[in-house]
């Protein structure tokens, strides 16, 4: 019984950490995917 009490007292605070550890890897994870490289100079004519 004291175990499953620990168990139910820190199960909200690992759900928070897991949330706030997916939230920072997705927007880390856009950054990346999303990124445009800059064009260079000599290109910007054809534009």
């Amino acid at each position: 019984m004291k175990l499953r009490s620990i168990f139910m007292k820190y199960a909200s605070c690992l759900a928070a950490l897991t949330l706030l550890i997916g939230v920072n890897s997705s927007t880390q994870a856009c950054c990346w995917w999303f990124a445009q490289p800059k064009v260079p100079k000599g290109l910007e004519k054809f534009q």
